[in-house]
């Protein structure tokens, strides 16, 4: 685990895509598998909850999004730092699923990791987590192709991208 003075920046939890369950309390069990999470720590805030009081389902993207760019900025994968070197990774697919509700003033856990793949694709993982007792709020992911800046489909990662891919799966563990 790493330690920025006041966060941890990511968790080993137990997480397998095939195998996920979880107990009566809507926590996710341990399989036996180990994949590390980058941990972005965020607080509800009044804008985000709608008329029934609990987070609007929307805003959970962005928690995704905010998530994501924790994680790959530290790479030098940041949507911007990618424009730099004349990429763009556009999201192709996104997917959430809800499980408890969020509400305001809670402080939450957006956990981030990556799939490995053979293409020139990211695929992101997330959960959203109740701070207090690590119960899971919500899970998704997205999928993002890579393309140049004229949106052309790339189908192999270029040595640079590939290289900044490689430093952040070994940092998740993947």
């Amino acid at each position: 685990m790493v330690q920025d003075g006041r966060f941890a920046r990511y968790w080993d939890f137990g997480f397998c895509v095939a195998k996920r369950s979880f107990d009566s309390n809507n926590v996710e069990l341990d399989r036996g598998c180990r994949l590390r999470y980058h941990e972005t720590p965020l607080q509800v805030r009044f804008y985000e909850v709608d008329s029934y009081g609990v987070v609007w389902h929307g805003h959970y993207v962005g928690w995704f999004e905010a998530g994501r760019n924790d994680l790959t900025q530290r790479f030098c994968m940041g949507p911007l730092q990618l424009k730099e070197t004349n990429y763009l990774a556009p999201v192709v697919e996104l997917n959430c699923e809800f499980k408890l509700p969020a509400t305001f003033g809670a402080s939450v856990i957006i956990q981030t990791t990556m799939e490995r793949t053979e293409v020139a694709k990211l695929i992101f993982h997330y959960r959203v987590l109740d701070q207090e007792n690590r119960k899971v709020l919500a899970t998704g992911s997205t999928t993002h192709v890579l393309t140049d800046l004229k949106g052309n489909l790339l189908y192999r990662v270029p040595q640079e991208v590939l290289e900044r891919i490689e430093a952040m799966q070994k940092y998740l563990g993947v």
